[in-house]
This record gives structure tokens, sequence and C-alpha cells, in this order.
């Protein structure tokens, strides 16, 4: 039976809707799918949170494909800044694959994904942690 997932302090960030050009041959949405949406849209919250958007991607970690998602599941991206440091920021995502009529929710998907602030020459600098 699906439960509803509690948010603790994660924010949504963004939904996506599974097309079919998302599926493997299983009819499953792909995992790799499922990352970039998480590598994008954590990004974002990040760059939101901290006001700074010159970040790249250093590492997913602690990746779980938790459940699958299926055609026209409506994805909702969560995520929630967990350490910021001198020049990175780490942050937990998940997916939540939402059903609107039923009101239920299954999460398909955690990880952590750690991003380094950049400046003009692609060296590390300085993160003013000005999350909120």
């Amino acid at each position: 039976m699906e439960q509803p997932v509690a948010s603790e302090d994660f924010s949504l960030v963004t939904q996506h809707m599974v097309m079919s050009e998302h599926l493997n041959p299983n009819h499953h949405i792909f995992g790799g799918q499922l990352l970039a949406w998480l590598d994008t849209d954590v990004y974002l919250h990040c760059t939101n949170k901290l006001r700074y958007k010159s970040m790249v991607t250093v590492s997913m970690n602690n990746v779980y494909f938790k459940a699958p998602g299926y055609l026209g599941d409506i994805i909702q991206i969560y995520a929630r800044i967990k350490d910021v440091r001198r020049s990175s920021v780490t942050a937990e995502g998940k997916a939540v694959a939402y059903d609107p009529e039923k009101q239920t929710s299954r999460e398909i998907i955690a990880c952590e994904v750690t991003y380094v602030a950049v400046g003009p020459n692609g060296r590390p600098v300085r993160i003013f942690d000005r999350a909120s």
C-alpha cells in the first residue's frame, strides 16, 4: 500500500511527467533519467538557497533506487541542503512518484549530490553561506 512521503524539511523543486522516451525495455523509467533530473533539480535548489550559480557536480553518492517509475507518473523532485563547506555544498535529493487522484506518493530514488563552486577560471572558490 502506498503511503504519503514525509517532507522532513525537504523542498519541492520541480515536477516531471514520465513519457515513453524515458522508459527502458521493461517499461520502467531509466535510472539515468532520474539521476539527470536529480542532478539538475538539486543544483537549482542549491543555487537558489546559496545565491551562487557557478557550481559543478563532483559526486552523486548513496544512490538508492527504491521503486520503479511508470509511464504517466508525475515525478516530484525534492531537495535539502545537508552541508555547506568552504567551496562545496552537499545536498540530499529524492524523487517521488505522486498520484494526484489518490493523493498518494511513493519514493522511487534518493541520493546525495555534492557540487563545488567555481570561478571564471574553473577553479574552486569560496561559497558564502547564504542558505536560508
